[in-house]
């Protein structure tokens, strides 16, 4: 308590004494018992209520204690248990939980992973996955103050997500690497590239990766089965010092459809692992390569995009025209994209509009609005000479297809000339237009639909800049290039009725959750929540049938396939009360991905460790790891001191004493006739 506060109570209690004493006392020359008692109540009342204008308090400085966070990430696949780790990792976390120096020092946090980051509530090993740079991405969102050291416990065999070489975590990481790091002798298939998309009796290219671990020189087939015929063989020789093949060949399929393959390399003697020695693969096999057509005036980087990013699937092939040197059949392409058109492009637009082609505009600085608003009427805008740029916000709510924020809020703006553009039809907005820090709802990319015609525009050049973004932060161009490809199929779709669209894989392996999206327009083309889709799924092999219904999840229907047996099944959609169905057919592999593994790899996760100033750690070292993180002078608690000022009265009961005090002086005084 303050000196300053001591001195007004004093003065307080001086100040109720002369008052009392000059009332009942002083002003009175009858000194009786009854007087000093009246004079004493008087006293208490007038004191409390100085005491409560006054409202002394006292401050108390309160230390806290803050413990450095220690995360202990741990890999929970099947992996683990199949290769009998399960036991050590429990073994582990048990000495963690318990070291109590340990406990004292860090304020510790348990998950697990697989495909994606979960807290830990118990250790069951059943994730079918491993995406060893989830962890780290989910913890960096997670905690983003302070230091947090990791211990990763992890067999560091990694089946899906990017590189952890590219990690940016700011904490040191501890990986324990579970397993044996010795190299076995094996051999594998061990990566194989092949498009998705090929057409008959095309010859489709494929290129695989075999690796050899072993000593002494070994002589084995390789071999590529369709239908259970072998279609393609080569004998692999291999030696300590020669022990990765790449063997490119050329497949060419006669039927239509999806068509499965799978590729072997004969097994070693011996050879513990022979999961990994076989890589299945599929071919949708098409009849036809959907044409597009590009059209321009102009020289611009946004036209060499387009083309790569639309080829990029092999099922289409683009043909970019100067608009004064084109002399073709429009009807001979799926799609027209007009790529900021002028006067020049009248005779294109009439012949889209009595054609009913699909097309795609593009505007930017270099569009003639003014003709472009006169020569068709989906939409308008109106212009002024200046300039704007504009950022491309995501639409979640978007239904006419599939898709996805690729991170489009971090991408480059597009420049178009600033104005209002208004649709006379109506139009789904893909992406919106925010300028500088305003988001609006105007649109930016847009489809739309009109007499089974179907079209889209984008609203700004130097979209080329999108797809160096894209790969800037996903070091790939498949985000970007499968946003493109998902609008290209809408547009260039032949089925101009087609209002029920499913996105399904044609490869699974066994035990891994089988996730299946779609979408549903109603008459007028919009997103038709209130429709009940269903899944009918068919086992080829043993004929049963089950019926899943699809939940609304974000403006699209999804559902999920779990514990679904090996074998092929056909597939189809539906719609309550509509006759709209799509159907297909997907194969389940009778390969668990985690089990090709057999050793440790502690490769990555040791570079992760160098980086980031942390230590690898194996089995048998968790004594080591323990007495190291006690002893590491990094990690510190942290002494947190705040000064708590606590009233030392209560109001409420100060108030109810004086009430009490003064009533008691009144009655008194009324007993006595003093009143």
């Amino acid at each position: 308590m303050e000196s300053t506060t001591l001195l007004y109570i004093l003065l307080a209690v001086i100040a109720a004494i002369i008052i009392a004493v000059f009332q009942y006392i002083f002003k009175n020359k009858e000194r009786s018992q009854l007087k000093y008692w009246l004079s004493f109540l008087r006293f208490l009342s007038i004191f409390t209520i100085l005491l409560l204008i006054i409202n002394p308090s006292i401050k108390k400085k309160e230390i806290e204690l803050i413990k450095p966070n220690l995360l202990v990430a741990v890999d929970i696949s099947t992996s683990i248990k199949y290769n009998s780790q399960d036991i050590i990792v429990e073994n582990l976390i048990e000495k963690l939980k318990t070291d109590k120096e340990l406990n004292d020092k860090y304020s510790i946090n348990y998950y697990g992973f697989g495909d994606n980051l979960y807290s830990l509530d118990s250790l069951k090993f059943n994730k079918t996955q491993t995406n060893l740079f989830s962890p780290f991405q989910e913890l960096s969102n997670l905690y983003k103050t302070g230091i947090n050291p990791v211990i990763l416990i992890s067999d560091g065999n990694q089946t899906i997500g990017s590189n952890i070489e590219f990690v940016n975590y700011k904490s040191p990481v501890f990986p324990f690497i579970l397993g044996d790091t010795t190299q076995l002798e094996d051999i594998s298939i061990n990566q194989l590239n092949v498009n998705r998309f090929t057409y008959i009796n095309n010859k489709l290219p494929v290129e695989l990766f075999v690796n050899y671990t072993g000593e002494k020189p070994v002589s084995k087939r390789l071999s590529v089965y369709y239908k259970g015929n072998r279609v393609y063989t080569k004998q692999l020789n291999f030696s300590k010092e020669e022990n990765v093949k790449t063997e490119s060949f050329y497949l060419t399929a006669t039927l239509k459809g999806t068509q499965y393959y799978s590729a072997s390399i004969e097994e070693l003697e011996n050879e513990k692992n022979t999961l990994n020695n076989t890589k299945n693969f599929s071919i949708n096999v098409i009849e036809e390569q959907s044409k597009i057509l590009i059209l321009t005036s102009i020289i611009h980087p946004d036209l060499g995009m387009l083309k790569k990013s639309i080829e990029s699937n092999k099922q289409r092939s683009v043909k970019v025209t100067n608009i004064t040197e084109f002399k073709g059949d429009l009807s001979d392409y799926q799609l027209v994209v007009l790529y900021q058109p002028k006067d020049s492009f009248e005779q294109v637009f009439k012949e889209i509009s009595t054609k009913k082609l699909n097309y795609f505009i593009i505007s930017g600085l270099s569009t003639d609005w003014e003709f472009l608003n006169k020569i068709q009427d989906n939409f308008s805008k109106n212009v002024i000479s200046q300039s704007e740029e504009y950022q491309p916000v995501f639409n979640v709510n978007y239904a006419s297809f599939i898709s996805n924020d690729i991170g489009f809020l971090n991408f480059a703006p597009l420049e178009d000339y600033f104005g209002n553009v208004t649709f006379s039809t109506p139009v789904n907005s893909l992406l919106f237009e925010k300028i500088e820090t305003i988001e609006t709802d105007r649109p930016m990319l847009a489809t739309f639909e009109n007499n089974n015609q179907k079209g889209a525009v984008l609203l700004g050049e130097n979209s080329w800049r999108w797809r160096m973004n894209s790969f800037s932060s996903t070091k790939t161009f498949e985000l970007f290039d499968g946003f493109i490809s998902n609008i290209i199929q809408y547009l260039a779709s032949n089925n101009k009725n087609n209002r029920l669209n499913v996105v399904v894989d044609h490869l699974y392996y066994a035990n891994e959750t089988i996730q299946i999206s779609a979408s549903y327009l109603d008459e007028n083309y919009n997103f038709d929540s209130r429709a009940k889709l269903w899944l009918i799924v068919n086992s080829q092999e043993n004929n049963s049938i089950k019926k899943i219904p699809f939940a609304l999840v974000n403006n699209r229907f999804n559902t999920e396939l779990s514990n679904i047996s090996s074998g092929e099944y056909f597939y189809t959609v539906s719609v309550e009360n509509q006759d709209n169905k799509s159907s297909g057919s997907f194969k389940v592999l009778p390969f668990e991905v985690e089990q090709q593994f057999t050793n440790a790899n502690d490769e990555q996760l040791k570079i992760v460790a160098s980086k980031t100033k942390g230590k690898t750690y194996y089995n048998q070292q968790e004594t080591n790891l323990i007495d190291d993180l006690k002893a590491d002078n990094r990690f510190k608690i942290i002494q947190k001191s705040k000064v708590i000022e606590t009233p030392l009265i209560n109001w409420k009961w100060l108030l109810g004493f004086i009430i009490l005090s003064l009533s008691i002086e009144w009655f008194v005084r009324k007993y006595f006739g003093k009143i």
